[in-house]
């Protein structure tokens, strides 16, 4: 156990996949395949020697096996997390370093394990989630006041998470999760699981430093019931 090499590992989950799943059947149609595949389009630049990565039904892992690289590996997961919005997609993750083994058809991965349990039990939102363990590795080094120039990463009550905002993009993504959440609106009505994954996005782009002053909340606000 103690000689196997360490890597960034991220497992990423489509949210909504299952219901996107329903819809094609129930309209005889493949249009979420060719959105899958529209989505996963920005990674046919990756070289798969330095960031591996796969996509398996509803979940997309990736791996970076040189610690001094999680820079790049962040980068690459903001593009796969902004082109899957783009494609009208919410994206959930979960970013660990742990020790990693794969060997053929053979897959021993705590590093994978640990991804999954920040996926499942902390993403919570449409966010990507990076373990604290890595901030106190770098803490602990030279490179923190790097990564922190880099701007790639947000906290928020002691959880750091990917940051995909920046001057450019910002109404971009501003725009197309309006979008999203209006597509969706109907159908979430009483799914508050739903309902709060959409308000916790808002307030994050609302929050960004990069938020345009005149931008309006485009979810409901709470309101009295008097009638």
């Amino acid at each position: 156990m103690n000689d196997l090499p360490y890597v960034y590992a991220a497992l990423l989950d489509v949210l909504g996949y299952r219901d996107r799943l329903s819809r094609d059947r129930t309209s005889g149609t493949l249009a979420f395949k060719d959105v899958l595949e529209s989505s996963l389009r920005c990674l046919a630049s990756v070289n798969d020697a330095e960031f591996p990565h796969q996509a398996i039904s509803d979940t997309i892992i990736l791996t970076c096996a040189d610690r001094g690289r999680l820079k790049e590996f962040l980068n690459v997961l903001r593009d796969v997390q902004v082109s899957f919005l783009v494609n009208g997609l919410f994206l959930r993750g979960g970013v660990t370093f742990q020790q990693h083994f794969r060997s053929g058809a053979i897959t021993y991965s705590p590093a994978y394990a640990g991804a999954h349990q920040l996926e499942s039990q902390l993403a919570i939102y449409p966010r990507i989630v990076v373990d604290h363990n890595i901030v106190a590795m770098f803490e602990s080094s030279d490179d923190i006041e790097q990564l922190k120039a880099s701007r790639l990463l947000c906290e928020c009550n002691g959880v750091f998470f990917l940051n995909i905002c920046d001057e450019t993009n910002w109404q971009m993504l501003y725009d197309q999760a309006r979008s999203l959440y209006r597509a969706d609106a109907k159908g979430m009505q009483r799914n508050e699981g739903v309902f709060s994954k959409h308000l916790w996005f808002q307030e994050y782009l609302l929050s960004s430093p990069h938020a345009r002053s005149l931008a309006d909340r485009y979810m409901p606000a709470v309101r009295v019931w008097d009638s």
